[in-house]
């Protein structure tokens, strides 16, 4: 009907949708990436970035595909960020010792350098993210997401 005022859909109607663990889940990682990417904005790094820093410096030279494994990257995702860490010249490509037809990762001095940086921010970006919360109940979320992930990656 002409000229007549329809109103917003109500969110009461979607309330099964939004408790919904899945969608709390996608909610929690969108705004965790926000506040991540807002936070290190200065260093153009994103969350799967900094993890792949993060562990090549814990672990050392590293295959591509293990870096990925750590990090819960699929082959393709990892890929495209280690390429994107790569033309940065935060990560260099070495040839692995035993077998040429592999590369071995490794940070250069800048990756080290960012990192060391976006370790501070990342840290700023946690607190930021939890700080809604009190401690007890940060660390009972933090243990029941840690709970939910070794659940399912032992499946």
């Amino acid at each position: 009907m002409r000229g007549e005022r329809t109103e917003a859909p109500s969110t009461a109607a979607l309330e099964d949708l939004y408790r919904g663990p899945a969608f709390l889940i996608r909610r929690a990682q969108q705004i965790a990436t926000a506040i991540f990417a807002e936070t290190c904005d200065e260093l153009d790094l994103t969350p799967s970035q900094y993890s792949m820093l993060f562990a090549m410096r814990r672990c050392g030279p590293v295959g591509q595909n293990e870096l990925g494994r750590l990090v819960s990257l699929d082959r393709c995702t990892a890929s495209v960020v280690i390429g994107l860490l790569c033309d940065r010249g935060l990560v260099a490509r070495v040839e692995h010792p035993n077998d040429r037809r592999r590369s071995m990762l490794s940070l250069t001095n800048p990756g080290r350098l960012l990192l060391s940086r976006a370790e501070r921010l990342s840290t700023r970006a946690t607190e930021k993210l939890l700080g809604v919360l009190n401690h007890g109940q940060a660390r009972t979320l933090v243990g029941l997401l840690e709970a939910l992930v070794k659940a399912h990656d032992n499946q």
